[in-house]
């Protein structure tokens, strides 16, 4: 059982860290799912269901609008 739950934990780190966003100020940004070009921010969540916006304002509004409204808006590229 201990193995078990030691290799779920390991797959999740893994999860995290290859999932995150690298950017110009070395910030920890977790991208759960990639954005296309042409809509690339999107709310920070672990969560692969949430959509993608083509501005940050765009997607503050929904954040707010949609209980995501502690959660900041992140750039995925």
């Amino acid at each position: 059982m201990r193995k078990n739950i030691f290799i779920l934990i390991l797959i999740l780190i893994s999860a995290v860290t290859l999932g995150t966003c690298s950017s110009d100020n070395e910030e920890f940004k977790i991208c759960a799912n990639k954005c296309p070009e042409e809509s690339p921010w999107k709310v920070e969540s672990l969560n692969l269901g949430l959509p993608c916006f083509s501005t940050k304002e765009a997607c503050l509004e929904w954040a707010a609008k949609n209980g995501y409204g502690d959660k900041p808006c992140i750039e995925c590229d």
